[in-house]
């Protein structure tokens, strides 16, 4: 039988485990300690037996020292043993303290066939420490509710810091995610637990996507919905398919955001996200494959829905997780109609949402409405590229220190309709500025060349 000194012994040899895979890594307490996230008095505590940190701590050793998750099977292992012999502890303590109980038990007994006398196999205080156990979820909770905020906090984040320093922060959260997901929670902090995953999934997506890292932005996006199928909540898989159909978008399959949208409008029933779905979703993708009385119903399905909630000024976030709000509603069906060759109302609806973007100072958003108005320019009767060159411009200089994809194609775009007037200094400077921003030799080259 298990017993407290084997307990004890396997957690010391643990500690000394981990003290030799630490030297052999090369790093000290101190470097260690930062790269796990603790104190170097509990690395140091732990090494020598002092100390029993929990699940996390041994999680995050496997992945600093490449372990193949050694140090986390040898603690669930001693877990167990220890959790055996707390609940042989419970069931002896119960019959001691239950001497008279148990002899009228006993007794009682007595008229029970011996078929019928293994039913009462357990005393009180196991049922007791089961029940203990099944509350002692606090833990969990402080650590969902970490995850939670910080997700939220991102997509608030997003376009407001750079894809890059945004995914650098995103990642370590992912893994930590990732181990919590190896753990055991009840099943509504699981629950929880799949729905938090599958929206920090979709939103490295599209931060991948913002990147030009096309591979890796779908591959987060499926399992971004595999986790809310997983989770079975028809709103984030509404929202995950959301995600899909704009990383389909960006990679011009346009069937494909056209499919991913209408199946999360399904999805969604009566949800906050059928604004964003309508417009973001089934307008563009119907605009890219020419249909534009699609485009129309789908732009007044948007705007009726826009109307039936409450007036605001704030600007929901680009992956908002609620209703959109009338600059991103407006901004997406100027882009819808632009994509058909049709300018009008573009212009009124892209100044509410240059207006409201340049509040906001959200750097892609004020970049994307002004490559639009740009080509409206273009689009006129009356067309002025002299103005729409510098409209583009602007739009490249206010996102010179950040990437966004979804920039870049827009300009390569602009420059696309602006070729009857490939003569144009001013638009010839805008071609070399987007030469520079993307690398030339890395990326495609604009429509209009560089001047030798």
């Amino acid at each position: 039988m298990v017993d407290s000194d084997e307990i004890r012994t396997a957690r010391r040899a643990l500690g000394r485990r981990l003290a030799q895979l630490r030297r052999a890594s090369g790093h000290t307490q101190y470097e260690f300690a930062q790269l796990v996230q603790y104190g170097r008095s509990s690395v140091a505590n732990t090494e020598t037996g002092h100390q029993h940190p929990d699940r996390t701590f041994w999680s995050r050793c496997d992945t600093v020292l490449r372990s193949g998750g050694a140090l986390v099977a040898e603690y669930d292992r001693i877990t167990e043993l220890d959790r055996r012999l707390r609940r042989v502890s419970a069931i002896q303590e119960g019959r001691a303290a239950s001497g008279p109980v148990a002899s009228v038990a006993s007794s009682s007994r007595a008229g029970l066939d011996a078929d019928d006398d293994d039913v009462l196999w357990e005393y009180e205080d196991s049922v007791d420490a089961r029940r203990l156990a099944l509350k002692s979820s606090t833990d969990d909770d402080a650590r969902l509710a970490y995850v939670e905020s910080e997700v939220r906090q991102a997509i608030a984040d997003n376009e407001r810091l750079t894809p890059a320093a945004l995914m650098a922060r995103m990642r370590p959260l992912r893994v930590y995610v990732d181990q919590l997901m190896a753990g055991r929670q009840h099943p509504p902090q699981r629950a929880r637990l799949y729905n938090v995953a599958a929206h920090l999934s979709g939103l490295l997506g599209a931060l991948a996507l913002d990147l030009g890292v096309f591979g890796l932005a779908h591959a987060y996006a499926a399992e971004a919905f595999d986790l809310a199928e997983a989770a079975q909540q028809p709103e984030v898989q509404a929202w995950t398919r959301a995600t899909q159909s704009l990383i389909a978008f960006y990679t011009g399959d346009y069937h494909d955001a056209l499919a991913y949208a209408q199946d999360s409008l399904q999805r969604s029933g009566t949800g906050e996200h059928r604004i964003r779905l309508t417009i973001n979703g089934q307008a563009r993708a119907l605009a890219r494959l020419g249909d534009r009385y699609g485009v129309d119903r789908a732009v007044d399905r948007a705007f009726t829905m826009l109307s039936d909630r409450p007036a605001s000024s704030e600007v929901s976030a680009s992956l908002a997780l609620g209703p959109y709000c009338q600059a991103r509603t407006a901004a997406n069906a100027a882009t819808a109609y632009l994509a058909l060759g049709r300018t009008a109302g573009v212009t009124s609806h892209l100044a509410i949402a240059i207006t409201a973007f340049d509040t906001a100072e959200l750097a892609g958003p004020r970049a994307l409405s002004r490559l639009d108005l740009a080509t409206a320019h273009l689009h006129a009767s009356d067309p002025d590229p002299e103005q729409a060159a510098v409209l583009a411009e602007e739009a490249l200089a206010l996102t010179a220190d950040q990437r966004f994809e979804s920039v870049h194609q827009r300009t390569r775009q602009f420059l696309a309709t602006a070729q009857p007037f490939a003569h144009h200094p001013a638009l010839r400077h805008v071609a070399d500025m987007l030469v520079d921003r993307t690398q030339v030799g890395t990326a495609a080259r604009p429509a209009l060349p560089s001047l030798p």
